[in-house]
């Protein structure tokens, strides 16, 4: 920051010079040659004062705007006046533009300290500003990253906790079939922790993953279900959230009832960014959901994408439409 200060002295420092001695040579008090000495003076008095400025500011941040403007001011009249019983030793010390305007530089100092000393607070308070934004910034992505992290972990647990409950249904019912869905699920598990590093992923790993939950499903429920998977290859490299798709379709099994004389339906179709998966309802009687994989699916879009998954519930059928995000 004070690099910063510095470069905007060297160049604020001669337009606020020739701005200070231009009405002179408009009204033609002065001559060309006294303009360019009278300017070139004015200059280095400016920076002068930038100069100390810059470092009471750096060296006593919390000293007052009017201690500061009366400490410079102070510091510069005393070099001013040193500088003058150098020149008078050398008989240099006659001013360029008479005697009458030999105020004119201690003047127009007391203004220029107090315009620096506005320009120097707004350029500190403009870098805190940022600095500020910047933390703010920092700690929201990284309370963003944390949220999203806790919600896919949260997915883990609830999805464990319902394929085991189905092994141990297919344990009693069939042992051979349960030694499949056993497999099956080792291998889906594996790829559900090894999706976990990212937040997001392809439609196209996504539908791998998908179509290996489903075939876990099949293991256990055989032809009580059936499914149509409509999706253009266009949209494949599209991005959605991790297990995004895997929890609508589980959300299919877990809150519906059926059987292979009774089978259930649903569909995968994607349109365009979006995708929609629908299915007819066959719900358990009685049935409290308490919503935890859609909600937490809707908490998630809304953070990473600051979207909101769209849901149709009807008394024969439930829609889910969720975004697709283009690479």
């Amino acid at each position: 920051m004070i690099r910063r200060i510095y470069e905007i002295a060297l160049i604020t420092s001669p337009i606020i010079a020739i701005y200070g001695v231009l009405p002179f040579f408009v009204f033609e008090i002065i001559t060309i040659q006294e303009v360019i000495k009278l300017t070139i003076g004015l200059t280095l008095n400016t920076f002068l004062v930038w100069a100390i400025l810059i470092q009471l500011k750096s060296k006593f941040p919390t000293l007052s705007n009017i201690w500061l403007f009366l400490t410079s001011y102070g510091i510069n009249l005393m070099i001013r006046v040193i500088l003058l019983v150098f020149l008078t030793l050398f008989d240099l010390s006659k001013p360029p533009i008479g005697d009458k305007y030999f105020i004119y530089p201690i003047a127009t100092s007391f203004a220029i300290n107090m315009v620096i000393i506005v320009i120097i607070n707004s350029i500190i308070n403009t870098y805190r500003y940022n600095d500020v934004q910047r933390e703010l910034h920092e700690i929201k992505l990284q309370n963003s990253v944390a949220q999203k992290l806790s919600l896919i972990n949260q997915m883990q647990p609830h999805f464990l906790f319902n394929a085991l409950s189905n092994l141990k249904s297919l344990i009693k019912e069939n042992p051979n079939t349960a030694e499949d869905y056993t497999i099956k699920l080792a291998d889906f598990l594996r790829y559900s922790v090894e999706s976990h590093q990212s937040d997001v992923i392809s439609l196209e790993k996504e539908l791998e993953f998908t179509r290996d939950y489903i075939d876990l499903q099949k293991v256990r429920f055989e032809n009580a279900f059936t499914y149509n998977l409509d999706i253009p290859n266009t949209l494949l490299q599209h991005k959605l959230p991790v297990l995004a798709l895997q929890t609508l379709v589980e959300n299919i099994f877990k809150h519906n009832v059926f059987t292979e004389k009774k089978p259930i339906h649903f569909t995968i179709s994607g349109n365009e960014n979006s995708l929609t998966v629908w299915n007819k309802k066959k719900m358990l009687k009685n049935y409290e959901t308490t919503s935890t994989g859609l909600s937490n699916l809707n908490k998630r879009y809304e953070l990473i994408y600051q979207k909101s998954i769209v849901i149709q519930d009807t008394d024969e059928d439930f829609t889910v439409t969720i975004s697709l995000i283009p690479l």
